[in-house]
């Protein structure tokens, strides 16, 4: 295991253990505006403290809720110290942290973890494998070969994608937490997302989608493991239906 995975473990345990021991009212409070663009609320902030205080020693970092922060290496790192915020004050139970190790333009390994059940995804340039937090038995992330749902991140606001989808009947979920969900590409049907994307949402995720087919048309990104479905959905926009 690579000191930059470990680091990256140790951090989300400190984070769960947070989580635990503190009163949810408490770590919900929102503190001040976050360089994303957000609120960033107690338990954002907390979250970026303990990444800096495990993870400033592989280099700069730049995070969703205090941006750049000076490090001690050569390397950059991209945090979104809580993905899918929202969810975790509404105590709906998808939510985590993305973490990418980036040498210049490059990124070089990502961990996403789903603090709600234990997932851990870790990419570099040799494996991409899951585990779970509390075993650490990682196995190589294969693609699942059933079909169900897709998921469609920031569904409530679409001006375009939404209503050519439901024109098609494709079956999608808005899970509320971007990053998590490409973490997932290669378990569901497809992930699609329409608005700007920030690069604290998408480093450490489109990492990990390297292998599936993937395109973005203006605001829209569309990403499948599968052709087909690929093709259905991303011809909608290619011909103007």
């Amino acid at each position: 295991m690579s000191k930059f995975l470990e680091a990256v473990i140790e951090a989300n345990k400190e984070i769960l253990k947070i989580i635990e021991s503190n009163e949810h009212d408490f770590l919900c409070e929102k503190v001040s505006l976050g360089v994303g663009g957000d609120m960033s609320r107690r338990i954002d902030l907390m979250a970026e403290e303990v990444f800096v205080k495990k993870l400033k020693k592989f280099g700069d970092i730049n995070s969703e809720e205090s941006g750049f922060i000076k490090g001690d290496s050569k390397f950059s790192i991209v945090i979104d110290p809580l993905d899918g915020s929202d969810n975790f004050v509404s105590k709906i139970p998808y939510y985590g942290t993305s973490v990418a190790l980036k040498q210049g333009s490059t990124c070089r390994a990502a961990v996403i973890v789903n603090l709600a059940n234990r997932d851990i995804f870790y990419k570099d340039d040799d494996s991409f494998q899951r585990a779970n937090l509390d075993d650490l038995h990682f196995e190589d992330v294969k693609k699942n070969t059933l079909f169900g749902a897709g998921i469609f991140e920031r569904a409530y606001c679409s001006k375009k994608l939404f209503e050519k989808l439901n024109s098609e009947n494709i079956k999608f979920r808005s899970l509320g937490a971007f990053a998590l969900s490409l973490a997932y590409a290669h378990d569901v049907s497809f992930v699609v997302y329409e608005g700007s994307m920030r690069v604290y949402d998408v480093e450490a995720g489109l990492y990990m989608c390297e292998s599936l087919y993937k395109i973005v048309i203006d605001d829209i990104l569309i990403i499948s493991k599968d052709k087909e479905i690929f093709d259905r959905i991303s011809q909608l926009f290619r011909k103007g239906v």
